[in-house]
């Protein structure tokens, strides 16, 4: 709905349009800011809606009551409120968890732009333009009302053929096989007689004759139907009638050349009966019998003829089924009325959608009178930026503005060349993964992405530049944008091989000092490039690994008291989990955090104290992602209600993942027990860790079901000893980080089941030696091969690949030399050790 559609709404329910509550709640999106949105389409995955499942939940309407307190009363807002999101999520009022979890998704509005804009075709059908060559010409209102009327017209004849040649054939099937079965049922019965006195001959109880005339004047007396007026009579096989209840006249007679007047089909129908006796033993005749006697009506009789092989005899009776045509005339009435309804309102229907194709081009006419100004807009927004752009619309390339031009020599009229991207990209170490990225963006199905390339303009020469890809928004569909940026290759300065950790520290200062949020962010997005330079001096890879987890926790520790407006209300912990509680972060690694914070309030004065820090946790998280610490996909955040809560509420989630030990428990399990302060409280932190080590304490069955849960991470070798690879885009590649998850999964369960507070991988390792529990080879082995795992992790995130917002762990092995393939077998070669080990010591078996 359109903000001008709810307040249509609340003004006819409550006399109160609101227009600026409204527009609160949806947190209306400009899209004439086209560079803020180019620049904000930069993040990957960027939703410009994705702020309303913040606004669409009940737990907005405190916030929303503040901001408007002094214009409406609690009451109005409340309705107003109340009103607009039930009118967009069917009645009904979603929580924040109702969003997080995915049971609901934001809603997309209508733009509430009040001039002209452009549609997905009419931006891509004018940048286009002379070198397009396609042009549709638009289908005529007859063509168009055609199109609707003909499948309409002939939906309905196909439905009435389907009805009158299918379905009462059908029925009419059905009714005879019911009469059919009847009487061959009642047939059986009168034969059950002629059987008995037929065993009664064969006993010696009667000669034939009196056996004969016994059973004839049975079967003269049977009588059947709900007036008993149908019956059986009996002939031979000459045929000679022998037993007609209501014809006596023809009993003794033959009855070869029988016609009876009241045969009004003309059939010989005992010499029928008779042949149909000696061919099949018995069957049905279906002919036109009178009605009643003295009636002249004719209608169908159905009849059932079945021999008597001992005595020669043949034994029938019939029924009128003239019912079954009348009941398959009046099914025939009601369809054709049923029919006749649908047609009417089928017209009905047409004529409506023909009315409303006239309407609709004739707003499309009055809209074409406003595109002019509207595209001379678009084009000075795009031609105006200091950026290079190329604009793919529906996977064609589309336009250029003249700052790519004058970047590269390449016009509009290149685009149009299929190989355009191939002679623009040269094929160099550094393109490698570009093309991927092309090739998607061609088929519609990229990801908004930023990496380095060298392009290589017309005259030949090449340039370094950053490319980002991201979407636009045009009318609900998708565009993309691939803007260039040129970047200088100046010798590195940060650092040198004398000094490869005194700037570092200077870093860390940096951000200590930093009197603004915007600071620290600046100081994160350079860490790409301070990682490459360490790495470029050789820096091992537990001090780059210290280095980041420093920086970032230092950052984040900034950011909260730069965050923090006022007192909390009560102390509280932001949380680092996963890799950055055990300080083993990459470039690359997402948000896992979470809050603890120190009350015993419950009810409402629970809920106000969470939603300080639900705000809290916002300003922090959004920052983060903005210094390239994007948001965790599975919504493993403080910002999250689930992950925002009490001392008392995280002891009682511990106590279920403990109790429970499914799959998701010990998933979270993972993520949770790796924890570490990064800012706030320590004993509160210090007090979690007590009821781990409480809940964990004896039990036996729930490392069993983590053991097995820590195996289904395959070894990195197979039985034979040889790398367990997989094929990425045509390339043999193995995923580093998979191949260090079974390492630090091991060390992790051996913390937990022996009360091992520290958090990190190595310092876990280091004292299950200390205790005995790993001996001093097991551990310097495994020392060795987490460093060095770490190292092709660092050396192929950093060195191997352009790409600066997206990790990649899969590291092609064509790439790796022998001597460091060597290497890399004898680290996996341990993890496959541990595994084992781990598998005999809670599950009791060698899995090697």
């Amino acid at each position: 709905m359109k903000i001008t559609d709810h307040a249509a709404h609340t003004e006819k329910l409550y006399n109160l349009r609101a227009e600026d509550i409204h527009k609160w709640i949806d947190g209306y999106f400009d899209r004439e800011g086209f560079d803020d949105f180019l620049r904000s389409g930069n993040r990957d995955g960027y939703n410009p809606y994705e702020h309303r499942q913040f606004r669409h939940c009940r737990e907005a309407l405190p916030e929303l009551l503040r901001e408007f307190s002094h214009l409406y009363t609690v009451d109005q807002i409340t309705k107003v409120f109340e009103c607009h999101i039930k009118d967009d999520y069917d009645n009904y009022i979603p929580s924040r968890e109702d969003f997080t979890s995915g049971t609901f998704s934001e809603k997309y509005h209508e733009s509430e732009a009040k001039e002209t804009i452009l549609t997905a075709r009419e931006l891509s059908r004018y940048f286009k333009g002379l070198y397009y060559g396609r042009n549709r010409q638009e289908k005529s209102g007859t063509g168009f009302r055609f199109r609707i009327v003909l499948p309409a017209v002939v939906s309905l004849l196909l439905f009435i053929l389907t009805v009158f040649l299918l379905i009462l054939p059908l029925f009419h099937d059905s009714l005879m096989k019911e009469k059919k079965l009847m009487i061959r049922e009642i047939s059986s019965v009168a034969v059950s007689v002629l059987d008995y006195y037929i065993s009664l001959e064969k006993s010696g109880e009667m000669d034939m004759e009196t056996a004969q005339l016994a059973a004839a004047a049975e079967i003269r007396k049977l009588r059947y139907g709900a007036e008993h007026d149908n019956y059986f009579w009996i002939s031979d096989e000459t045929p000679v009638m022998i037993v007609h209840p209501w014809r006596s006249d023809l009993e003794g007679q033959n009855l070869s050349d029988y016609r009876d007047t009241m045969n009004k089909s003309g059939k010989k129908l005992f010499v029928r009966s008779v042949a149909l006796v000696k061919d099949e033993g018995g069957g049905f005749l279906e002919y036109l019998w009178q009605l009643e006697e003295g009636s002249q009506q004719v209608v169908s009789k159905l009849s059932f003829v079945q021999g008597v092989p001992h005595w020669n005899w043949i034994i029938g009776t019939g029924i009128y089924v003239h019912d079954v045509e009348l009941e398959i005339a009046r099914l025939s009435r009601k369809l054709i009325l049923v029919i006749a309804v649908i047609s009417a309102l089928m017209v009905l229907i047409v004529l409506y959608m023909v009315m409303q194709s006239r309407s609709i081009e004739q707003n499309r006419k009055e809209a074409e009178s406003g595109l002019v100004e509207a595209k001379e807009r678009y084009r000075a927004l795009v031609e105006a930026s200091n950026e290079g752009y190329i604009l793919i619309l529906h996977g064609e390339k589309v336009f250029t503005n003249p700052t790519f031009q004058r970047m590269t020599g390449y016009g509009d009229k290149d685009l149009q060349d299929n190989d355009f991207f191939i002679g623009l990209f040269p094929s160099s170490p550094g393109n490698e993964q570009l093309q991927n990225h092309l090739d998607n963006l061609l088929l519609e199905n990229p990801d908004n992405d930023e990496f380095e390339a060298t392009l290589r303009c017309r005259s030949g020469s090449l340039l370094d530049v950053v490319i980002r890809i991201s979407r636009i928004f045009l009318s609900e569909e998708n565009g993309h944008i691939i803007s260039f940026t040129t970047v200088s290759r100046d010798p590195i300065s940060l650092f040198t091989e004398s000094r490869p950790l005194e700037d570092p520290v200077l870093f860390l200062q940096e951000v200590r000092s930093s009197e603004n949020p915007a600071t620290v962010i600046r100081i994160l997005n350079q860490l790409p490039q301070i990682i490459r330079s360490l790495l470029a001096s050789k820096t091992s890879s537990s001090h780059i690994r210290r280095f980041i987890t420093d920086l970032y926790d230092c950052s984040v520790s900034r950011i909260i008291e730069l965050s923090m407006d006022d007192s909390p209300p009560v102390p509280f912990a932001f949380l680092s989990l996963g890799s950055s509680g055990r300080q083993e972060m990459t470039l690359f690694s997402d948000q896992d955090n979470a809050l603890v914070f120190d009350s015993n309030s419950t009810g409402d004065q629970l809920e106000k104290e969470r939603l300080y820090f639900l705000k809290l946790a916002d300003r922090i998280c959004s920052r983060l992602n903005q210094a390239g610490f994007p948001y965790c996909p599975g919504g493993i955040m403080a910002v999250n209600p689930a992950h925002c809560l009490s001392l008392k509420e995280w002891n009682e989630r511990y106590k279920i993942w403990f109790s429970q030990a499914d799959s998701i428990s010990l998933l979270d399990l993972h993520v949770f027990f790796d924890m570490s302060c990064a800012w706030g409280e320590e004993r509160l932190v210090n007090e979690l860790k007590d009821s781990i080590e409480s809940f964990s304490e004896g039990q036996e069955e729930f490392f069993a079901h983590f053991a097995r849960n820590c195996l289904q991470y395959k070894s990195p070798l197979n039985t034979l000893g040889q790398l367990r690879s997989s094929e990425r885009d045509g390339r043999v590649v193995i995923n580093i980080k998979d191949c260090l998850i079974p390492l630090i999964n091991f060390a992790r369960l051996y913390a937990l089941k022996n009360g091992i507070r520290e958090v990190s991988t190595i310092r876990r390792l280091a004292i299950l030696n200390e205790k005995g529990i790993l001996n001093s080879k097991s551990h310097e082995e495994m020392i060795a091969a987490f460093e060095h795992l770490w190292q092709f992790r660092f050396s192929n995130q950093i060195l191997s690949h352009g790409e600066l917002r997206k990790v990649n762990d899969d590291m092609a092995l064509k790439s790796v030399s022998p001597e460091n393939r060597k290497a890399l077998h004898k680290a996996l070669t341990v993890i496959s050790a541990a595994q084992s080990r781990l598998s005999y010591d809670f599950l009791g078996m060698d899995i090697r």
